[in-house]
């Protein structure tokens, strides 16, 4: 059974090179996106809401124009492995899931979905034919409609540049960039000291820090006003630094060893 223009073995392949693996999520994620383009009428411009973070948002981006790059395809991860297309203007759509209620007949796509054996456990060969066999068949169908809240695209609005890193960002996300703010997924390698030529140290939120010696100076700055260092090295942190340095969007800072 095909999926969109592909045969299942190019789409197999296909998924592959896009994901990595021909994930078997994938595999039934093309049988769904498919179902659901094919109750649209012809000619809608649609966009996608994919309820799962795994594996069913590639399988939209791989049979639609919709991304989350370009902002046609939303995921609010519920957890649940459906997906909505639905009319960009109207919010007219259809939603396909996953039925666990249509599993029966498939042993094997059912110990998957429903982790009821160990992934090693598995038998691929045998989960994939039985993927390629069942196709939109595991699938349930609904028409919806998606409320206006989750078609409003968001505006990112002024920009501002972080006065601790300079980098530009949402002004609406305050005084200095959420990165600044202590949310940065990194630890820059320049501010990091070699475990194996100096002390241990440990980030800790600053109220936690109260009465303990900073390790390094802390700016301050104020655009066009100032630019001094709050806290110096070996200064002992007061609770009134505590303000200061949460006012200024630090909210951790490295301690020695396991003091605190």
């Amino acid at each position: 059974m095909n999926i969109g223009p592909y045969t299942f073995d190019e789409f197999k392949q296909k998924a592959a090179e896009f994901h990595g693996y021909a994930a078997p999520g994938l595999l039934v994620g093309g049988y769904m996106v498919e179902l659901a383009k094919s109750r649209l009428p012809q000619g809608t411009l649609f966009e996608a809401l994919v309820e799962s973070q795994k594996c069913l948002p590639d399988a939209v981006q791989l049979l639609t124009l919709c991304s989350v790059g370009n902002g046609w395809m939303k995921v609010v991860n519920l957890g649940r492995y459906a997906l909505t297309l639905y009319d960009k203007f109207t919010g007219l759509g259809v939603r396909v899931a996953l039925d666990p209620t249509k599993l029966e007949m498939w042993p094997e796509i059912k110990g998957w979905y429903l982790k009821l054996k160990p992934k090693k456990e598995q038998d691929t060969d045998r989960l994939v034919d039985e993927i390629r066999r069942a196709g939109p068949s595991l699938c349930s169908m609904e028409e919806v409609v998606v409320p206006e809240r989750f078609r409003r695209k968001a505006q990112m609005g002024a920009i501002g540049l972080c006065p601790v890193c300079g980098e530009a960002y949402p002004a609406h996300d305050g005084g200095v960039c959420r990165g600044c703010q202590g949310e940065a997924p990194y630890e820059r390698l320049d501010q990091r000291q070699d475990m194996t030529d100096g002390p241990r140290l440990r980030a800790v939120p600053v109220g936690q820090a109260v009465g303990h010696k900073a390790l390094h100076d802390m700016t301050r700055i104020v655009p066009a006003e100032t630019k001094d260092p709050l806290v110096q090295a070996g200064q002992t942190l007061s609770p009134g630094d505590l303000c200061e340095l949460q006012r200024m969007g630090r909210f951790e800072v490295y301690l020695e060893g396991d003091a605190a």
